[in-house]
């Protein structure tokens, strides 16, 4: 499906290393054909809230995410690949990328970098 160029992320490193940020916007995860809102979202995963399909912690899903930021000048951005389910609690599922081709995964990390806030100076 997605070629010689898949690749694996290594999410378990990078896990604590972004900021999560909440879209703007409409912004939703499709998984088997159902729409759930992404209540927040980082390059090596997101979650998504309220949750009630029949997917189970350590899962792996094919997910489509959309992104639709509000006033945003870049416009709709959708990610594409395979993601392990984390935990599902009452509340919600958060997932992590599995498997996200490489020029997805630069989009994402592109993306990422200019909707996270400057950090504070002084």
């Amino acid at each position: 499906m997605f070629g010689k160029s898949i690749m694996k992320i290594k999410a378990a490193v990078e896990r604590r290393g972004f900021m999560r940020l909440r879209p703007k916007g409409d912004a939703f995860v499709r998984i088997d054909g159902q729409d759930y809102p992404l209540h927040n979202w980082t390059p090596s995963g997101f979650y998504i809230r309220p949750y009630s399909g029949s997917l189970i912690a350590g899962q792996k899903a094919t997910v489509e995410i959309v992104i639709r930021d509000l006033h945003d000048k870049d416009g709709e951005i959708r990610f594409n690949g395979r993601a392990t389910v984390l935990r599902i609690g009452q509340e919600g599922l958060s997932a992590r990328w599995w498997l996200l081709d490489p020029d997805q995964r630069q989009s994402l990390i592109g993306y990422y970098e200019k909707k996270r806030p400057a950090p504070k100076a002084g």
